[in-house]
């Protein structure tokens, strides 16, 4: 059962959630990037894009990236799919109600229900980092939702472990209020670290930076601790899903540990795996062509 201590930290990162809403409705969140929309479930206005045509690819953005630094990914692959660039909930700008509560269960059925509304069902899921535990988890209790899973620096829930304590090892994340407080007052900060270790592309970790800086001066979200403390309390490993699964890995992203490269072909049978040598941690937007290939090269044969 969830402490109140646990339940008063995700609080701060969800508090004036209606207020929110409205503002980036009728902000800078916008109108900073073309072709944004929002979509309203019980709890989360999500932020999208939604440009192109034919099969569905869905992205899902890594914080503190938002959907600002996409644009020449939305070319590359709007040319063959339909693209949607979806910010997660209490992340970039897709604010959420106080209620929300960053649970695994409530979190990914939320989505799922996004991505019934918005994307139809027979989606490519192309998550990233945590964001591959809702992947795996809406793929096989919603099989319809997918037709096939490319998830970028994946891994299963011990690999997330594994990486939670590498990023944290101080423990302060983890500690419900302070971790939240830490986040919040940090974050600006936190930035230039995190994409110098986790870019591969040396020379685009100022564009990054200054995207993201631009976006937390206009209200952007990155409510890692709580995301750490809540979501990413999942124990068990999740069932293999029935979808082809394609797992990219870029090595030069020093924020994840190298044993975790490409953890779920040690998880789940019939995983493909394509590694990115001089790629980090969004092979997909360090290289939007790269990934590109190697996805329709994996859909096109599986």
């Amino acid at each position: 059962m969830r402490s109140f201590i646990s339940s008063l930290g995700a609080r701060i990162d969800t508090w004036n959630g209606a207020k929110r809403m409205e503002q980036y409705r009728n902000g800078w969140p916008a109108k900073a990037t073309p072709n944004v929309r929002f979509h309203r479930t019980p709890m989360v206005q999500y932020r999208y894009l939604d440009e192109g045509n034919g099969p569905t690819i869905i992205f899902t953005v890594d914080p503190p990236m938002t959907i600002e630094v996409y644009g020449p990914l939305v070319e590359a692959f709007s040319k063959q799919f339909r693209v949607v660039v979806v910010e997660l909930p209490a992340m970039g700008f897709s604010a959420t109600l106080s209620g929300y509560s960053f649970g695994f269960n409530e979190t990914n059925d939320d989505l799922a229900s996004f991505i019934r509304a918005v994307c139809g069902e027979g989606s490519i899921f192309a998550f990233s980092c945590a964001a591959s535990l809702a992947a795996i988890d809406i793929a096989h209790r919603m099989p319809e939702l997918a037709s096939h899973l490319c998830l970028i620096q994946a891994g299963g829930t011990e690999a997330f472990a594994i990486w939670k304590a590498a990023r944290d090892p101080k423990g302060i994340l983890a500690k419900p209020v302070i971790g939240q407080l830490t986040m919040k007052r940090m974050a600006p900060r936190r930035m230039p670290q995190w994409y110098g270790l986790s870019v591969g592309r040396r020379e685009q970790v100022e564009h990054f930076c200054s995207c993201a800086e631009r976006s937390f001066a206009h209200g952007a979200m990155w409510s890692l601790a709580s995301a750490y403390q809540l979501y990413l309390d999942q124990r068990q490993e999740l069932p293999q899903p029935p979808q082809p699964m394609l797992s990219i890995w870029g090595s030069a992203d020093r924020s994840h540990p190298a044993s975790n490269a490409h953890s779920l072909a040690r998880l789940y049978s019939d995983v493909h795996s394509v590694t990115f040598d001089h790629l980090g941690h969004t092979p997909e937007l360090e290289e939007p062509a790269l990934v590109l290939d190697a996805i329709t090269n994996f859909v096109d044969r599986s």
